[in-house]
């Protein structure tokens, strides 16, 4: 994409009547992209914007993600952008985690990402031009006690992202990888509801707005990641060349999650702790 410019961008966002992913769309209508929002079980907002084409998609079914890409080819001939915002997080501890539950993290958290970005890839290099921008997570890169699954899969999308950014050097398609930490959804709801999740609290909890932010700051100017908030880069990044500091810091990290979980719920919820700090 050349230019600063996002009017008549075409742009696929996943996820997209999520905190974050609702965010996104709100900011790309804004700047006058052309915004193919899909969703599943979250309805769209009641007032819809004419830049906005939202679209029911279950995207772990290969029939309606077969059908979703076709309809894009078809309507728009091109796509500028795909956002894979759409995730799903069940808390708790990993043994017992429902099965269904299970499979649903990997479904919608990896193998969609990996298939419907394989289905706009091939659109993209036919273009010769094409960003795609996989929205991962802190617990990418720091492990997530008590949300393994989770943990696992965005791990698993920053190695993908990577990995696909190197073979793709020279063909004008770009890969960025957005690694949010805390983020005010329900998501973080169902975090804060469990005792034992107390990581993500470790630091600043930002609105899903900051992050749209940088997402569109990235669309015009591509970068490899971009960790939100900046002041968890380095934190985070240490520990993953050094696992065994991580198995010895845990601990406090747990105590200091604790106390900004109870900060959270506060200001941004009626949940309530079921145990006490």
């Amino acid at each position: 994409m050349s230019g600063n410019s996002l009017k008549n961008k075409v742009v696929l966002v996943t996820g997209a009547s999520g905190g974050i992913g609702n965010a996104i769309v709100n900011k790309l209508s804004s700047d006058d992209a052309i915004v193919v929002a899909v969703y599943h079980r979250n309805s769209p907002p009641s007032e819809l914007d004419k830049n906005v084409f939202w679209i029911k998609t279950d995207i772990t079914n290969s029939e309606e993600r077969d059908n979703l890409v076709a309809l894009c080819i078809e309507k728009y001939k091109r796509i500028d952008v795909l956002i894979n915002c759409a995730g799903f997080l069940e808390p708790g501890e990993f043994s017992s985690l429902e099965e269904n539950h299970l499979q649903k993290m990997i479904d919608l958290n990896i193998t969609s990402a990996f298939i419907i970005t394989k289905k706009i890839l091939s659109l993209m290099k036919i273009q010769g031009f094409g960003h795609i921008i996989n929205i991962g997570s802190l617990g990418g890169i720091v492990p997530m006690p008590y949300s393994a699954v989770y943990s696992a899969t965005k791990f698993a999308l920053r190695g993908f992202s990577f990995s696909l950014a190197e073979e793709l050097k020279g063909t004008g398609i770009k890969i960025s990888l957005i690694s949010p930490g805390a983020v005010v959804t329900k998501m973080l709801d169902e975090e804060a509801f469990d005792y034992n999740t107390a990581i993500s609290f470790i630091g600043k909890i930002v609105n899903p707005v900051e992050v749209a932010d940088v997402i569109l700051k990235v669309i015009r100017k591509p970068k490899a990641e971009v960790i939100i908030p900046r002041g968890q880069a380095f934190g985070s990044k240490l520990i993953t060349f050094s696992p065994v500091l991580f198995h010895h810091i845990y601990k406090i990290l747990h105590r200091i999650g604790l106390i900004g979980k109870k900060k959270y719920l506060n200001r941004y919820s009626d949940l309530t702790l079921t145990k006490e700090i």
